[in-house]
């Protein structure tokens, strides 16, 4: 058994032959799995290992380090059976019971359970890191001693809560005697609870460990991201800071990647909007922005335009920071890991490889935007996204860049700008949405007039938001919430 799993190991080229020999012979004096005991003695990974192990076996994988089990799961075993078993029951209902296990294949923790809790319970087991279930059995025996008053597993409560709300994001902000969390919920912020300050010192620095943040740094905005994963979901953390009055604020997006990515058809788009999009990314090249604030799913459309397109007869390239969801079939480069300073240098690289389409995360400065412009004009259809707040603002932003109007007017396909709002009498949201295209007539008389305010919207949010509420899908006081007052005036 354990020769074909090291086999394995050597097939994802995480082993080589000279260390399997060496970990099976010291597999004979050892009662670690091999897999252990690959990572004890430095030749892998513990996050190579449990994703080498979930596939093999088919189970899911459980990031500990984030799991809120609450009394009632506790109870379901003692500790000294748990230390033993290196077995952890985090949750429980009246037919369910969850365990996560170091090893999936541990016959003595899976009779337990399954003696302990006979049908009809059901009992699942999950994977997770040996050293989580160590910290969590740590934090286990605080909780016998200090119920309720250890701030990590504070801290994974606040995680699961905002997972279990579908929040967006989650915000930590310091005041001068408690530090308030709220989660964003359809757009919404709504309190969460509030955190006593002794506390706060060890749940900031533990969110700056996990992003790979400096814990010493306190006074420059710092971001990282991690990824973990909650009963089968895989959830993307991007963790920001940045100094306040009282200490640092700290914002966590939470990207669930276990949604996958919707058809362009399940966002919420009218016809005119669906067929507006899908008329533009049937051009060979040029530009196609999307524009508008943190949090408006412009980042969520430019993924469904992809899956739009995305067929075996076209090469595909991304450039993001980082990359957010997963696409068979597309080639994706995340900045950071691909050790790029700017996604101009990164857009450079990637032109060599040949793209017929490239997805530029967000244009942010000068060369970014030239290096966009010159792939357009050399044949690409080139997909990204512009903080501004309406089409023309767009326009003006490039041009604020540095990008001269003769440059810029020939590649532009269109700008799209939407805003998120909340259904009236359904949970979830739809995009409002405001565009402009450019067809060869207004390029000519823009470069002729040298004037961009002759570029009018095809659409606006005012006619966006009036068809919302006269169909009832949203109520004015949304609007006025989103888009603020005027736009349902005639």
């Amino acid at each position: 058994m354990h020769q074909r799993i090291g086999e394995i190991f050597q097939s994802h080229n995480l082993l080589n032959s000279e260390q399997i020999a060496v970990l099976l012979r010291q597999q004979q004096h050892s009662q670690s799995m091999l897999g252990q005991l690959a990572v004890d003695m430095g030749f892998l990974s513990e996050d190579n290992l449990v994703e080498v192990l979930s596939d093999i076996y088919d189970v899911e994988l459980i990031s500990l380090d984030f799991v809120y089990a609450n009394q009632l799961a506790l109870q379901l075993m003692t500790y000294e059976d748990a230390s033993r078993l290196m077995a952890i029951p985090f949750y429980v209902d009246d037919h369910n019971i969850k365990v996560a296990l170091e090893d999936p294949v541990n016959l003595e923790a899976i009779d337990f359970f399954y003696q302990k809790f006979p049908p009809p319970m059901n009992v699942k087991f999950f994977l997770a890191k040996r050293s989580e279930i160590l910290h969590f059995l740590d934090l286990i025996k605080y909780r016998i001693s200090q119920p309720e008053n250890e701030p990590l597993l504070l801290l994974n409560k606040i995680i699961f809560d905002a997972l279990e709300s579908e929040a967006s994001d989650i915000h930590f902000e310091p005041t001068e005697n408690f530090v308030r969390v709220r989660i964003r919920v359809d757009g919404e912020l709504q309190i969460l609870q509030n955190i006593v300050l002794d506390m706060w010192n060890r749940i900031k620095a533990r969110l700056k460990l996990i992003a790979k943040l400096n814990i010493t740094e306190n006074r420059r905005p710092q971001s990282g991201h991690t990824r973990i994963y909650l009963a089968g979901h895989a959830i993307d953390l991007r963790i920001s800071t940045h100094p306040a009055l009282y200490d640092e604020n700290f914002v966590v997006r939470i990207f669930n990647l276990s949604n996958g990515i919707k058809p362009l058809a399940e966002l919420g788009f009218v016809n005119d909007d669906l067929r507006w999009l899908q008329k533009i990314i049937r051009n060979p090249c040029g530009i196609f922005a999307i524009v508008g604030p943190t949090g408006s799913g412009k980042t969520t459309t430019l993924y469904s335009l992809l899956k739009e397109i995305n067929t075996p007869s076209i090469n595909i390239m991304t450039l993001e920071d980082p990359v957010e969801y997963s696409i068979s079939g597309v080639k994706q480069l995340d900045l950071r890991e691909e050790g790029l300073l700017s996604f101009s240098d990164g857009v450079r690289s990637i032109l060599r490889q040949d793209p017929d389409v490239l997805l530029i995360g967000e244009i942010r400065d000068e060369a970014t935007a030239a290096s966009a412009i010159r792939a357009s004009l050399t044949g690409r259809l080139v997909l990204t996204t512009i903080h501004a707040s309406t089409p023309l603002e767009g326009i003006r932003r490039l041009m604020d860049f540095g990008i001269s109007l003769s440059d810029l007017i020939p590649s532009l396909l269109g700008i799209f700008s939407q805003r998120l709002v909340r259904y009236q009498h359904k949970k979830g949201r739809f995009p409002l949405t405001e565009y402009m295209g450019f067809s060869a007539q207004l390029k000519d008389k823009v470069l002729k007039l040298k004037d961009i305010t002759i570029c009018k919207n095809e659409k606006t949010f005012h006619e966006s938001a009036k068809f919302a509420v006269e169909n009832n899908l949203t109520s004015e006081k949304e609007i006025k919430r989103v888009l603020g007052d005027g736009y349902l005036q005639i």
